[in-house]
């Protein structure tokens, strides 16, 4: 049975109209000005046309002159022209993850690569199926990026994403983040979070600090584990025993590392350092102290993590450790695009000693 249109020409019941057509021109379009078939127009639009032929001239005149753009997406997911290398995170952490996105990108398009940035807010559902989309449109690498959590979950989640890529011919690399010892095949590019910290607090000792506290997340995620992990070697190697009281938590905020100092320091007014899990608290606990009139450094000296563009400017500029954040993504992006991988890497860190730090009073 058949219902009719307005206009009066029949038409299936329940039929829709469907999407309308882009006002672009069509492949049907350039292959009839150019005065050759389909066929052969698609191979000279998507490079697969050998020869420099008359009829690849007239494709390539005709698309040019008909303002014909090629379906980058649509090739790639064929197999052909450039693929893309996707940057994966949780969320975009300020300049940190910036600069290792710049040091991959450089590379991703000195290459011929596509370079797309995602994050999934933490949301593991969502992290999948971003996965899986990245596949469908034969990306060419993932680059997941940042701290991850510390448990067997996580590497099963890694091994179903490596091989969801490795159907489609792409690789699953990590950065920022320890390889995985049961997982050897996927890809690890990361820095020495712990030798950091545990620099940064061999610094304090130097100065004849002994009573040094800790501020971080204090979770089982793996970057501030490690560098929690650092802080306790730094102390141990030192001949100071761990004290937990000194180990105060907070998040990575500037605020509630501010409310974590004056609550240390209520509770312990001897601290005489404190070794910050990122740049983004120590910003937050010399604040604090400045609002309470205790002089950086010569009553408490401060360390950050990350050396952050600003904290070279703050009064008194920050000691801090330097990831190499740059060269992390750099070389996670030689990788992407074809490059060797050898085993894990762990790029050494450097502390930046500022004005933050000076020596214990006497007093």
């Amino acid at each position: 049975m058949t219902t009719t249109i307005d206009d009066g020409s029949p038409a299936r019941r329940n039929a829709t109209p469907g999407p309308e057509r882009g006002g672009g021109p069509t492949l049907a379009e350039v292959a009839q000005a150019a005065g050759v078939s389909r066929a052969t127009a698609s191979r000279v639009l998507a490079g697969r046309a050998a020869g420099k032929s008359a009829s690849h001239a007239r494709v390539l005149a005709a698309a040019e002159e008909l303002g014909y753009v090629v379906n980058g997406l649509a090739r790639s997911m064929m197999g052909v022209g450039r693929r893309s290398i996707a940057f994966v995170s949780s969320i975009m952490v300020g300049p940190t993850f910036a600069s290792m996105a710049g040091g991959a990108e450089d590379v991703a398009t000195a290459n011929g690569h596509l370079f797309t940035m995602c994050t999934t807010g933490g949301d593991v559902e969502r992290e999948a199926a971003l996965i899986e989309t990245l596949s469908e449109q034969r990306v060419a690498a993932v680059l997941l990026v940042g701290s991850t959590p510390a448990t067997e979950e996580f590497e099963a989640r890694a091994q179903r994403y490596s091989a969801t890529l490795a159907r489609v011919g792409a690789q699953l690399i990590l950065c920022g983040r320890a390889a995985l010892p049961h997982h050897p095949h996927i890809a690890s590019i990361d820095y020495d979070h712990r030798g950091g910290v545990r620099t940064g607090v061999e610094h304090l000792v130097t100065l004849g600090h002994r009573r040094i506290a800790f501020l971080g997340s204090l979770d089982d995620m793996t970057t501030p584990h490690q560098r929690f992990l650092g802080y306790q070697d730094g102390l141990h190697d030192a001949g100071i025993a761990f004290d937990p009281a000194l180990a105060v938590r907070s998040s990575n905020t500037s605020d509630d590392a501010a409310a974590a100092t004056l609550d240390l320091l209520g509770r312990d007014p001897d601290v005489t350092a404190i070794v910050c899990q990122t740049d983004i608290m120590a910003v937050g606990v010399c604040r604090a102290l400045h609002a309470e009139g205790i002089a950086i450094p010569e009553r408490i000296s401060v360390v950050g993590f990350d050396d952050m563009q600003l904290v070279a400017d703050l009064t008194p500029s920050l000691t801090t450790v330097r990831a190499p954040f740059h060269d992390v993504g750099e070389l996670a992006g030689r990788i992407a695009v074809g490059g060797a991988y050898d085993g894990p890497v762990v790029l050494p860190g450097e502390l930046i000693v500022r004005e933050s730090t000076g020596p214990v009073r006497s007093d």
